[in-house]
């Protein structure tokens, strides 16, 4: 069964795989990960705990298997989306150490995982420290957004939109800066969860300010059409106004797990209205012909060609150039890093139509915002 199709029909035979369980065994140990099996098993176990469900532990993961007479009380795509969410959400704890398992959905009766894994044990435990920490934010409803606008020269026109740049709040009130885990979830798989959660929030905001226009975003490896998207897309075409005033930002920090799914689920988005952008374009993994294929709406191109012209590296060239290929087939060029008057002429004699930086505005929460008291208090906004 393909994701298409899975997201329409009902479920009643997949497995749920862990699939960074091997690489726990390697960072901690096979007991650790046994435990970590067990508890994914219970809580799978207590979401589908019924005489209607067979939930069988798996070397993997586990397996779930519909044993009730009508088909019709199988589950949608946006059922089993939920209980993703809700076993993966809450780190495993062991002993001192937490840890998030990293759940996907397979449709084929037996899963393999990895059997050799590599990895540098140290720097494995020490992101899941940074992970586990982000998430516990999230799962406390610790997640605000400072708006930065994208704008014209001048700023005196309306902004494209709104980028909302994810702020976590620790248990103790700071900030937790945003390089402190965001490579850590990448590196270790589990970005996907925290993107949606990202997105899940912004879509709030979007509903209870219908005048606002956001954008937010979400790694290169979490550009999957899967079915931890499923309840998203939904939304989005249930709520078209809603849509058409989110913009989906991929950031370039992580290598595109597939570039034809890739493709498939930047397609699924622009159906419903929403606008894809590709971050810090010219400097990560994206190429020239992958923007082109995918026809985003908008390419932010990094700050460094703004910097290249200090270092001498012709980055004011460069973003000429650059400029001009992808002019071809975006409605809107923006530039990032704009700091000063300087940077602001390099970027409009290199002909772009949008700007985003220092020189315009600071992030900033909204004035609307409840949480502001939150920032007030660690004096922290950026």
């Amino acid at each position: 069964m393909g994701w298409v199709d899975a997201m329409t029909k009902l479920l009643s035979s997949f497995s749920v795989a862990i699939e960074n369980l091997p690489h726990i065994a390697v960072a901690y140990s096979d007991a650790v990960a046994a435990r970590v099996l067990g508890e994914v098993w219970k809580r799978l176990a207590a979401i589908f705990g019924t005489e209607m469900w067979n939930v069988c532990q798996r070397s993997w993961g586990v397996s779930l298997d519909f044993c009730g007479d009508d088909v019709s009380n199988s589950l949608r795509a946006d059922a089993v989306e939920f209980a993703l969410v809700t076993a993966s959400r809450r780190p495993v704890t062991i002993g001192s150490h937490l840890i998030l398992p990293c759940l996907g959905v397979s449709f084929d009766a037996m899963v393999r995982l990895e059997t050799s894994v590599a990895l540098n044990a140290s720097q494995y435990r020490l992101d899941m420290c940074a992970a586990a920490l982000a998430y516990g934010a999230l799962c406390a409803g610790n997640i605000h957004f400072a708006e930065q606008p994208i704008t014209r020269c001048g700023g005196q026109a309306e902004p494209l939109y709104n980028e909302c740049l994810a702020r976590l709040i620790g248990d103790e009130g700071s900030v937790i800066l945003t390089g402190t885990y965001l490579g850590a979830l990448e590196r270790l798989g589990v970005v996907r969860g925290f993107d949606r959660e990202v997105v899940c929030e912004v879509l709030r905001q979007l509903h209870i300010r219908p005048d606002a226009v956001l954008g937010c975003n979400i790694s290169g490896m979490s550009v999957v059409r899967d079915i931890w998207w499923t309840s998203i897309l939904d939304e989005l075409t249930r709520f078209p106004d809603v849509a058409e005033r989110l913009v989906i930002e991929i950031t370039e920090t992580a290598p595109l797990p597939d570039v034809a799914d890739a493709l498939v689920f930047i397609a699924a988005l622009r159906r419903t209205g929403v606008r894809v952008a590709l971050d810090d374009f010219g400097v990560g993994n994206s190429s020239l012909s992958f923007a082109r294929e995918a026809r985003v709406d908008i390419i932010k191109i990094d700050r460094s060609f703004v910097r290249g012209r200090e270092t001498g590296d012709g980055g004011q060239h460069r973003l000429r150039h650059l400029i001009g290929l992808v002019r071809d087939f975006t409605a809107a060029v923006v530039v990032e890093g704009i700091e000063n008057d300087a940077d602001l002429k390099v970027a409009t004699d290199a002909g772009a139509d949008w700007f985003q930086g220092y020189y315009f505005q600071r992030p900033e929460l909204p004035e609307h915002a409840s949480d502001r008291a939150v920032y007030a208090e660690t004096g922290r906004l950026y």
